[in-house]
């Protein structure tokens, strides 16, 4: 479906955009789920649906990011996560769908089922994976990589994490004006807030501007799933506002929007031990909806994203709100692809996350 911004802003269109999703994405309401949780107006916006090939948030993002790197004549992308990145293997899915080479730059994290999940998917979709213990030693090998890339004539397209590039997170402005035509249509009430994992930040910002600019009421409750250092709220402004300064680049019907830091809601609280490591809260949350909404979430984003904000919500008060819940999960089942895949084949350090036990092993 073409961006409904592309329509409503004159020279928006001229932004690099391809069509990857299967838009709009689905709402329903969480009925029964939310009676548990003692929220009667809960519902949820079916991210995981946004597409056959792969779902989850960074399909609206690749939209953009992909078509960037068609329109500077780039060959190869090079993008950076953790070892069980979602992002990681979205763009090596619809990057080798587009025709690019993928290499992707990965660092430790703990080990859980989705992780040696998503490394054979990368594997099965022919990213190149390179492992970096650490922070300081990913960007070394980053800045290595790139320029590397450049002088063996590769045309490398660098893809930030997440795909959260002020170009990437336009698909969540848009998806902003997707959910206001479907609040126009009946599809449910108009929400007062949305839940939604702060990782790297780009879908919360894309919504955050989003929602001022459809003049929504609603507020964006993102809930810190990542670094401390990183996911913070004067980030999260900033990448809104960058968004906001792209958009003007192209079209001056865009309103100057300059959101301060402190009028965004970022909840700090309910990270648990760090990046990646499961909170009882998030996998009780998980085992929950799974069995009365029969919908799949997971303990490093999603779990801990509505555990965090529900709790929020319910602490303030706000219990007869219209609670909408984005669910930034992938919900194709991928597994038929990687079953005769042998862990072997992956390059050596990574050979630990298949013969340590999982968190999901280590919880049982």
């Amino acid at each position: 479906m073409r961006p409904i911004i592309f329509d409503l802003y004159p020279g928006l269109d001229m932004v690099p955009w391809i069509e990857l999703g299967d838009f709009p994405t689905p709402i329903e309401r969480l009925e029964r789920f939310g009676e548990v949780a003692g929220l009667p107006h809960l519902y949820i916006k079916r991210d995981d649906l946004s597409s056959r090939l792969y779902g989850g948030n960074k399909v609206r993002k690749l939209e953009f990011v992909l078509a960037d790197a068609k329109s500077k004549k780039r060959k190869t992308l090079i993008t950076l996560g953790a070892v069980g990145s979602n992002q990681v293997l979205a763009t090596g899915i619809f990057g080798r769908e587009v025709g690019f080479r993928v290499k992707g730059l990965v660092m430790d994290q703990p080990n859980a089922e989705y992780v040696r999940r998503n490394l054979l998917m990368d594997m099965r979709y022919g990213v190149e994976l390179h492992y970096a213990p650490n922070t300081p030693t990913l960007l070394l090998y980053l800045a290595y990589l790139y320029l590397m890339s450049w002088l063996r004539g590769e045309r490398p397209y660098y893809v930030p994490a997440g795909a959260s590039s002020p170009i990437g997170n336009l698909g969540f402005v848009n998806a902003s004006f997707e959910l206001k035509m479907q609040v126009e249509e009946g599809v449910m009430p108009e929400p007062d807030y949305i839940i939604v994992a702060a990782g790297s930040l780009g879908t919360a910002a894309g919504l955050e501007l989003g929602c001022r600019l459809s003049r929504l009421k609603t507020r964006v409750v993102a809930v810190r799933v990542s670094m401390p250092w990183y996911a913070t709220a004067k980030r999260l402004a900033s990448m809104a506002n960058s968004i906001c300064r792209l958009m003007r680049r192209f079209s001056s019907s865009v309103p100057k929007i300059e959101i301060p830091a402190d009028e965004v809601i970022l909840l700090e609280d309910y990270l648990g031990r760090g990046y990646a490591h499961f909170t009882s809260e998030g996998l009780i949350t998980v085992a929950e909806i799974k069995r009365l909404e029969g919908i799949t979430l997971e303990g490093t984003y999603t779990g801990k994203a509505l555990a965090g904000g529900i709790d929020w919500i319910i602490r303030r008060g706000l219990r007869d709100k219209v609670i909408l819940f984005w669910n930034t999960y992938n919900s194709v089942d991928l597994s038929p692809l990687i079953m005769d895949m042998d862990y072997h084949s992956l390059p050596k350090p990574f050979h630990k996350y298949f013969e340590e036990p999982t968190q999901e092993e280590a919880h049982h």
